[in-house]
């Protein structure tokens, strides 16, 4: 790992919805550890603290060296959950790792530069994927590659297969996967139509048609029946 991110975690003895949000009102979030042995460990992290942290590396996968209850213990942050209307962290899920054996994660994709195709040819760059999956030791993760995107000109576009990771980390996502083009930039033209002006080609409003109700049709009233007598 390129940086060592310490967290200090605590012992989670209380489960369920109830309880959850009992803690996110005392500044705590609930967490979960996946054991390498397969069992699951509740776990409570402080607020301030993970929130402090997550704000320099985004909601990425990251490698953490957890201190839970005066054990360490190296985990892979697999997910955070955020509340939808605040935007602060609600939930964490961590996995236990072995040093020795291989994991797959992902690591986000960054572009720099300022691609040939919007500076002379009035595109417009769009990135198509944010992060690539990954196999690597857990000691060689890293967090994020850069791509330059300078030379990028009108119509063309970066592919995973240009990306190079060197020998330690494989990439999983398939090598013919786009990561960003300069497409042509497009103007969405929107006509307008002046207040009390009727659109060209539009039918105009047909006049309403009244029948002239005959003697005993009033409104409201039955039609006459016309009978012979008999």
């Amino acid at each position: 790992m390129s940086t060592e991110i310490k967290v200090n975690a605590e012992q989670r003895t209380c489960s369920g919805s109830t309880a959850a949000r009992r803690l996110r009102r005392a500044g705590v979030i609930p967490a979960v550890l996946a054991n390498i042995d397969g069992t699951t460990e509740l776990i409570q992290l402080s607020s301030h603290n993970f929130e402090r942290i997550m704000s320099r590396h985004g909601d990425a996968q990251v490698m953490m060296s957890m201190n839970i209850g005066g054990k360490d213990t190296l985990a892979l942050l697999r997910e955070v959950q955020r509340d939808h209307l605040t935007g602060r962290i609600s939930h964490a899920d961590f996995s236990q790792v072995d040093t020795t054996r291989k994991i797959r994660l992902q690591i986000q994709i960054v572009l720099t530069g300022e691609p040939d195709g919007v500076r002379n040819q009035n595109g417009v760059l769009e990135q198509q994927i944010r992060h690539i999956e990954v196999e690597c030791l857990p000691t060689d993760a890293i967090e994020n590659i850069t791509v330059d995107t300078t030379s990028l000109k009108l119509g063309e576009d970066i592919l995973v297969a240009s990306l190079d990771l060197g020998d330690k980390i494989e990439i999983i996502t398939p090598k013919d996967t786009v990561i960003a083009n300069v497409a042509e930039a497009t103007e969405e033209v929107v006509t307008e139509t002046p207040a009390g002006e009727a659109a060209e080609g539009a039918v105009p409003a047909q006049p309403e048609l009244s029948v002239k109700k005959g003697k005993g049709e009033a409104e409201g009233e039955p039609a006459a029946t016309d009978t012979k007598k008999k």
